[in-house]
């Protein structure tokens, strides 16, 4: 009888993680999908506009920009005066260090996604005056100027030419 019952245990062991992936199946979980993660992480964060985030800069000298992409993305270029803390750690780095519920916090990431997810936990944390911008790549196309390790700089569009429309100045002065 013992081992009969031993038996049965052993089998309802080996066989109960297929149940519970089978259970699970029926029950209609599922993994979400990019799309369905990048409204949720913007859902209830407004994204500040560049011009906005100028003008936010300009009259709040305690303004707290904060880069919350890759460190390898931070030292390519990121927003003059950004200070850079990683999704991921930025909630025990604010907590030890920036004490103030109601000091005005703007987050930014490449396109504002991880910018709202971070935006979020800081809310929950009790951070009353955090916002989201809409991103590094949307502030370097439009043309505003940005840090790296060569200083600052700006991107450019340049001007597409062909070998076809190519005009030399033969005729440039040689004194």
């Amino acid at each position: 009888m013992r081992v009969n019952r031993l038996l049965g245990f052993t089998v309802a062991l080996l066989l109960a993680p297929f149940f519970n992936s089978t259970f699970a199946a029926e029950q209609g979980s599922s993994i979400h999908t990019i799309a369905e993660l990048k409204e949720q992480a913007l859902t209830g964060v407004e994204m500040l506009s560049n011009i906005q985030l100028k003008a936010r800069i300009e009259n709040n000298s305690n303004l707290v920009l904060l880069d919350v992409r890759t460190e390898q993305e931070y030292t390519a270029g990121h927003i003059k005066g950004a200070a850079w803390v990683q999704r991921g750690i930025i909630e025990f780095v604010l907590a030890r260090s920036l004490r103030d519920p109601d000091l005005e916090i703007i987050v930014y990431c490449k396109k504002g996604y991880r910018s709202g997810l971070v935006v979020k936990a800081l809310r929950e944390m009790g951070y009353n005056n955090v916002n989201s911008h809409a991103g590094f790549d949307q502030w370097v196309a439009d043309g505003n100027g940005y840090e790296n390790y060569h200083g600052e700089s700006r991107l450019i569009n340049p001007v597409e030419k062909t070998a076809a429309g190519f005009q030399p100045d033969y005729f440039k002065s040689k004194k």
